[in-house]
């Protein structure tokens, strides 16, 4: 395509009409009356130069003159067509000068020496007129370029502009009239690269061949369409790029580039729940760590795709203001085509969830120091209008070389008491849900609180309140029925614990803990007490 615009730039222009004349002039020149005066003109003018008398009609035209007339005539064409605009009008001057005086002493040298006349006032007539022409058409043309160069220039500085934004669509379109210099190759490169990193496969693939279109061996683009396209073909078996509840990204092989969400690179999966996968990524700005919880759109029914998004973003904002040494840090929020994100503080450690089965509880003063510090933790967030609303062992992080605790999934788990998939089963953790939040009804602080006693209850036993083997015969139990008491499955537990486990349990909110913080106090004095008489 460049090449043919190339050809049509140099033929369709006043370029053609010099060239044009030439030929005419090489079939048709002696019906110009106009040229045989020139060529009378330089006859008179070198018999005046010389003082020769020597009679016009002594001199003979030799049989090659009209061959050698007409390849004279091309080559002035060609030299004004090709060479005067790439010298330049004033460059041109003196080599036009040079050339119109070179075929007067030619034409001297011929008639004086050999008696010869060859005229070639048809030559020096096109090269001086041709050369006005060009002259004429330079200039404007001179502007034109300035002005395309510029128009180029601006839509590269636009490109990359908007790629720098995001935009790698929009950068691509801009550039679609710009020459394939080493400039627009180089953003090409750049667009294609940041498709490939927003896992945009099929768009990657053709800004790759378009750039290998162009210029076959530019930089890696060939290696990276044929990775590329084993990597599309790859995520078209399974199914898609998109996020879900079970299937994880698709991590390309080592010679492409990772995918981001936002601006934060992924490295691995690390877990996973119920409404998307938990991401190990990095943030390239500052070098720091985060974990990138996922929310795909997916999970739930498009109806209420448009309320879903705006109270997760709503509740994640407010997330991020928590600020608790006990609370994961909510660094940002964002949204790709397919979900949204949040990224937080990677916590090092183990979820509690892990030290739940009989055979593995921790001691039970770890445990109520544990939980004593979520409580605290748990009164800030009530303190700043925000509950958890999923509470329980996996969603607390525990780091057993230093103890330090967090608690994750803040902003998310908000949204999931009302929002149901497209099976209907109600989102979050039933076995540590509380009545009201069940029942679809307002919840308080104390539905956390209420959660907390089912999480202590379970680090201290390996078992729950109420067991059912569907859905609808847990949630019956839950409302109707008396919790399972914890001796059961721990004889040994002492009755402080057991009395703190079924104050925070109690089906109604009312005869729970006042609050988190007190629920916190109270754990405190118990495990001061069991300290005390352990000793």
């Amino acid at each position: 395509m460049d090449g043919l615009r190339f050809v049509f730039e140099r033929i369709f222009s006043l370029r053609l009409l010099v060239v044009a004349a030439a030929a005419g002039l090489a079939v048709a020149g002696d019906a110009v009356p106009l040229l045989g005066y020139v060529d009378s003109l330089l006859l008179g003018a070198l018999g005046d130069a010389t003082g020769d008398a020597m009679d016009a009609g002594g001199l003979a035209e030799p049989a090659w003159s009209e061959a050698a007339i007409r390849g004279a005539l091309m080559a002035v064409a060609m030299f004004l067509v090709l060479a005067v605009p790439r010298l330049g009008g004033a460059v041109a001057l003196p080599v036009v000068l040079l050339l119109a005086g070179a075929l007067v002493v030619v034409q001297a040298a011929l008639m004086f020496y050999q008696s010869v006349w060859l005229p070639l006032g048809e030559v020096v007539a096109l090269l001086m007129a041709g050369y006005l022409v060009m002259l004429f058409w330079l200039q404007p043309q001179r502007t034109i370029l300035s002005l395309t160069s510029n128009v180029v220039d601006a839509r590269t500085r636009l490109s990359k502009l908007l790629l720098r934004q995001g935009q790698a669509d929009d950068a691509l379109e801009v550039l679609a009239d710009c020459p394939a210099d080493d400039q627009t190759l180089e953003l090409q490169y750049d667009i294609a690269i940041a498709q490939e990193r927003k896992r945009q496969y099929d768009k990657a693939c053709a800004t790759f061949r378009q750039i290998v279109a162009s210029r076959r061996n530019f930089r890696d683009a060939g290696k990276r369409l044929a990775a590329l396209e084993s990597m599309a073909s790859e995520v078209n078996r399974v199914g898609g790029a998109g996020f879900d509840s079970t299937r994880t990204l698709v991590l390309p092989e080592q010679n492409l580039s990772r995918p981001t969400l936002g601006r934060y690179e992924i490295e691995r999966e690390i877990g996973r729940g119920a409404m998307g996968v938990v991401y190990l990524g990095k943030d390239p700005k500052i070098s720091r760590t985060v974990a990138i919880k996922t929310l795909s759109y997916q999970a739930f029914d498009p109806a209420e795709l448009s309320d879903l998004k705006s109270r997760f973003f709503r509740e994640a904002e407010a997330a991020g203001r928590l600020n608790h040494p006990a609370i994961v840090t909510v660094y940002d929020v964002g949204e790709e085509a397919d979900l949204a994100f949040i990224a937080m503080d990677y916590a090092q450690g183990r979820p509690l969830s892990d030290f739940g089965k009989p055979d593995r509880l921790l001691p039970l003063n770890t445990v109520l120091m544990i939980v004593a510090r979520v409580a605290d933790a748990l009164g800030y967030a009530h303190g700043q209008n925000i509950i958890h609303r999923d509470i329980k062992p996996g969603n607390i992080i525990y780091n057993p070389d230093n103890g330090d605790i967090k608690i994750t999934d803040f902003g998310i788990a908000k949204i999931s008491d009302d929002s149901r998939t497209r099976t209907g089963s109600v989102m979050g953790s039933p076995l540590y849900m509380s009545p009201e939040q069940l029942k679809g009804q307002k919840v308080t602080g104390a539905s956390d609180t209420y959660s907390l006693g089912v999480t202590l209850y379970k680090l201290v036993s390996g078992h729950t309140p109420y067991q059912g083997e569907t859905l609808a015969a847990l949630t019956y139990q839950i409302l109707n029925k008396r919790p399972r008491s914890v001796r059961e499955f721990n004889k040994d537990l002492p009755n402080g614990v057991v009395r703190l486990i079924n104050k925070a349990i109690q089906r109604e909110p009312e005869k729970r803990f006042a609050n988190a913080a007190t629920m916190a106090e109270a754990i405190r004095r118990q495990a001061a007490r069991d300290t005390e008489e352990v000793s």
